[in-house]
């Protein structure tokens, strides 16, 4: 068993209104990382996260849940919160442990009353965050919309790292970080590499200017 010191365990916590996907997206991450060889589903009541028996009844989070997995020789700790206000304890004791904050947004619906408010305790406890838009494979998901409604809650510090893309008929994410296209197969697994398509140039550039400029903001701060 490997030990870890302490710059090398992360604590990064999900939050996000109900039904915005936590849990299905903390079994992939385990999946991913080879930790489990099967994803559960919330309806076959099989996820590592939800496995308390109120949980199976009501088909949805009321624990946080801590998890734990092994990425490029750090310890990564996933807490898993509910999404429900009546939970709200077990969201605000994470928070305030987490180095980092995963927000998940639904894509069909974009930010929620539920959004907003833990968006106020994370902004209270000044917690760097990540926005993860999911379910963008739904026929009523439009990362657009869910975009801007993130840039209205939080202001001109939301600026986009990733968006999605269709091409040959594949799902693919331009990264405008890494100036690069990553290409994913039906069953998810090591995507394939690819250049930025031409036609998404133009919008890729733009972003990555947008995103660099926003970082240089940041370190003179």
């Amino acid at each position: 068993m490997q030990i870890f010191d302490d710059k090398h365990i992360k604590n990064v916590v999900f939050v996000g209104a109900h039904n915005s996907g936590k849990t299905t997206l903390s079994e992939t991450m385990l999946f991913e990382a080879g930790l489990i060889k099967r994803r559960g589903t919330i309806e076959n009541k099989n996820t590592v996260s939800d496995f308390h028996p109120i949980e199976h009844e009501r088909q949805a989070s009321v624990f946080a849940t801590p998890l734990h997995t092994e990425w490029r020789n750090y310890k990564i700790n996933i807490i898993d919160t509910p999404g429900l206000d009546d939970f709200i304890g077990e969201i605000i004791s994470s928070i305030r442990v987490s180095d980092t904050i995963v927000t998940v947004i639904d894509a069909k619906l974009g930010v929620e009353i539920g959004t907003e408010i833990i968006w106020n305790y994370i902004d209270r406890y000044l917690k760097p965050t990540l926005f993860v838009i999911n379910q963008i494979d739904h026929p009523m998901a439009n990362f657009d919309d869910s975009f801007n409604s993130i840039k209205r809650l939080v202001g001109s510090n939301a600026v986009m790292i990733q968006y999605p893309i269709k091409m040959d008929g594949a799902q693919c994410i331009v990264d405008v970080l890494k100036m690069k296209c990553y290409k994913f197969g039906p069953e998810g697994g090591k995507p394939e590499k690819l250049e930025i398509p031409d036609a998404e140039k133009e919008l890729a550039d733009e972003l990555h200017n947008e995103l660099v400029e926003k970082a240089a903001e940041n370190d003179e701060e």
